[in-house]
């Protein structure tokens, strides 16, 4: 994806449709709301996220450490020793049974690692289910694990892409074992990337789209700075509009009425006031309903990038 037109924006939603699959998994839904994406483009969430993976997604952790530290698999998963000591950790304090178990899980998992990694990699989340170290989450954390030891070596995914895969609408895959396990297991792989790759293609026909409108305008002004935010974020508001661009409120929601005009947003709320814009591209299908500078010149602006079709299908 380091060649894509959309890159920037598919980053940061890629990123925020595994970390919605995995909370959906853990029972804790993940509403676009407590979704917060600084200027960098890093993903992040509110306080109000008491999910397994608000820690762990997207921080490394690695093999020798997972394979052999028990603590260090712990403290990865949001595990403390005082639950007090850390307002960013909800997942509860570490106990010795709890560091007994994880070790117990080390030893068993110990058999899988000259084998393939993606193979392996169902194994060795099947493993912590079994042993179930946590009490609680384990579900959530099997696929975080199992998600670092396979596609997670590579830059393919941020640590949710095999729960984004996963057919949450059934059962099996959680006490499959052998030879099914591996089948369902690479087939969440191979679904969640077609889901990505999906999305990538959905993001360039919005783009085309949205360059054709602005070539078309004898004054685009700031419309597509608006355009490229949106596409960075699950959705905008005319006070985030005015915030980065350092735009006047009134010029936010003139702006914002003009691409919502156009069908390139769409306005969420149905209100007067407090009005909410995402643009016309759908999550992929696993991911329940409800980074960079945005305006970083080193990135080359879809706008300006030749490399978008102008007849791209929308």
């Amino acid at each position: 994806m380091r060649l894509s037109p959309v890159r920037a924006a598919f980053r940061v939603r890629a990123h925020v449709a595994e970390r919605q699959a995995l909370a959906a998994i853990d029972a804790v839904p993940l509403h676009d709301h407590d979704i917060e994406i600084d200027g960098r483009g890093t993903v992040r969430t509110s306080t109000f996220d008491l999910s397994l993976g608000r820690r762990s997604i997207g921080t490394p952790i690695s093999l020798d450490a997972l394979a052999g530290d028990a603590m260090a698999v712990l403290d990865w998963l949001g595990m403390k020793p005082d639950p007090m000591g850390d307002s960013g950790v909800v997942n509860g304090p570490i106990s010795d049974d709890m560091i007994a178990r994880v070790e117990t899980w080390q030893r068993a998992i110990e058999r899988w690692r000259p084998s393939p990694p993606l193979i392996a990699s169902a194994h060795v989340a099947a493993s912590w289910r079994s042993h179930a170290p946590l009490g609680r989450s384990d579900l959530a954390a099997s696929l975080l694990i199992g998600d670092r030891w396979g596609p997670g070596r590579w830059n393919g995914s941020h640590g949710g892409l095999i729960a984004l895969g996963l057919d949450t609408q059934k059962s099996e895959w959680r006490m499959a074992r052998d030879a099914a396990l591996e089948r369902l297991w690479l087939d969440a792989i191979r679904d969640a990337a077609q889901m990505l790759l999906d999305l990538e293609l959905r993001l360039r026909g919005f783009a085309a789209r949205a360059r054709h409108f602005l070539d078309s305008r004898r004054r685009a002004g700031r419309l597509g700075d608006v355009l490229h935010l949106a596409m960075l974020r699950p959705y905008v508001t005319s006070a985030m509009v005015a915030r980065h661009l350092q735009l006047t409120s009134a010029g936010a929601i003139k702006l914002l009425t003009i691409a919502a005009e156009a069908g390139l947003l769409i306005e969420r709320t149905g209100q007067a006031s407090y009005r909410h814009y995402a643009i016309p591209v759908a999550a992929p299908p696993g991911v329940p309903r409800d980074g960079r500078n945005p305006l970083d010149r080193s990135e080359p602006s879809i706008w300006q990038d030749d490399s978008v079709p102008w007849d791209w299908p929308g």
